[in-house]
């Protein structure tokens, strides 16, 4: 069961990370957006601990998670709510399982 909330958390990142907010004039900042360096970097830490789940990997995974849920506040591309719930899963995973 962890394993699938793990991954369920992963594809939802995933797809906050590869969306863009809405080009209107209440997004309150860029960092809707992500450059192509940090879409791939996240990517490499999801890939990295996908073929390695250490607990290493999950400590680094679950911070670079937590940091780019983060940027999604001040954004329009995620609820309030799916940003609540989305850090709650990820705050409950448990690193020390691996």
């Amino acid at each position: 069961m962890k394993n699938y909330s793990l991954k369920i958390a992963i594809l939802f990142c995933a797809v906050l990370v590869f969306s863009k907010c809405k080009p209107e004039d209440e997004v309150k900042s860029s960092t809707c957006t992500f450059s192509d360096a940090e879409s791939k970097a996240y990517y490499n830490t999801a890939m990295k601990f996908a073929n390695s789940p250490t607990r290493s990997n999950c400590n680094v995974l679950k911070t670079a998670s937590l940091d780019l849920i983060k940027k999604f506040e001040k954004c329009d591309a995620a609820t309030k709510a799916q940003i609540a719930q989305l850090t709650q899963q990820w705050n409950n995973i448990d690193c020390n399982s691996f």
